[in-house]
């Protein structure tokens, strides 16, 4: 879906991580026609350099990527290129159970290994569980008020001391954001389909890198694809042969 390297002239660069299980990669397609903007996909501590934020995807197997990260150098760059260069880094569903403390897996889903250490820059935890949550939800981001709408679908529950990111319509708050704001995640597949979102988190990332915001939106995002993609989903999830069964058809 991405090239190695952006081939337009971008002003900043996101750096988003090969994860070996890497899932949901569509969440970032509305990047692409975005005129500033140049995604970078990376699977070594090198490709981070000159990124503007760096984004950790969804995983279909989040402890043998956590495993990846720390036997190709990548989780101790990240850390280091947030603690000392004041990079973002952004976690979307197993990338923002990446992001905090530990991973408990008590009923060996994904291993045998029962809780391992995440790169900590979130005070979570998140303990993997046999039942998966498919949901669609719709809210407000905290830090810019502006709204924000797509689905979750995941394994496990994430518990924590930093605040919220999103306040939910349905239901309270949800997503951790660090102290000093620079690390944040959610279980929130669809965030960047939002055109005002997508533009307030380049315009912030251009801010930080000392560029003038651009402060309107430069790309529209077609909400068709986002659509099928949670249709895929569902289907996925679901045995469809049993349900038409069901239905009589």
């Amino acid at each position: 879906l991405f090239e190695r390297e952006s081939s337009k002239e971008a002003e900043i660069t996101i750096a988003l991580i090969d994860l070996p299980h890497i899932s949901n990669l569509n969440d970032f397609e509305p990047f692409i026609n975005e005129p500033d903007v140049g995604i970078r996909t990376v699977d070594n501590p090198a490709g981070l350099s000159g990124a503007a934020a760096l984004i950790l995807p969804g995983s279909k197997n989040v402890i043998d990527d956590l495993d990846w990260l720390h036997q190709t150098g990548l989780a101790e760059a990240i850390q280091a290129l947030h603690r000392e260069a004041r990079v973002p880094v952004i976690g979307i569903c197993g990338g923002f159970q990446m992001l905090g403390t530990s991973i408990s897996d008590p009923h060996r889903l994904e291993s045998g290994r029962g809780t391992v250490m995440g790169l900590g820059l979130l005070d979570l935890t998140t303990t993997l569980a046999p039942d998966k949550s498919l949901v669609q939800r719709s809210g407000r981001h905290l830090d810019s008020g502006l709204a924000v709408h797509g689905y979750e679908i995941h394994h496990g529950r994430t518990i924590g001391r930093c605040r919220c990111l999103l306040r939910l319509d349905q239901e309270g708050e949800t997503g951790g954001v660090s102290g000093n704001g620079l690390a944040w995640g959610s279980y929130l597949h669809g965030i960047f389909d939002v055109d005002e979102f997508r533009r307030w988190f380049i315009d912030d990332l251009r801010i930080k890198q000392g560029i003038e915001p651009r402060k309107k939106i430069l790309a529209r995002y077609d909400l068709e694809p986002a659509l099928d993609r949670l249709a895929a989903a569902v289907r996925d999830q679901m045995e469809m042969d049993r349900l038409y069964q069901i239905l009589g058809l």
